[in-house]
């Protein structure tokens, strides 16, 4: 009887056991080497630090130093 391989859903590299055995334990939905996985994880950090950064808003000195100031004026 032959064994199932594996397949990385990203680039259709056999599995490892050891990245089989991490896909079962941390299940995301799709199997992915450890290589795809990785560069998956930096995609969604580099994702919310741009969320965070947008929502946040404090590198844009001058608009919120005006938005400051207009609110000042407001009291």
């Amino acid at each position: 009887m032959f064994g199932l391989d594996y397949l990385c859903s990203e680039c259709s590299t056999q599995l490892s056991k050891f990245e089989i055995d991490l896909n079962k334990r941390f299940p995301i939905g799709k199997l992915y080497c450890s290589f795809c996985q990785s560069k998956k994880e930096r995609e969604i950090i580099q994702r919310l630090a741009k969320s965070e950064a947008d929502l946040l808003d404090i590198y844009d000195f001058n608009k919120w130093l005006n938005l400051l100031t207009f609110k000042l004026w407001e009291y």
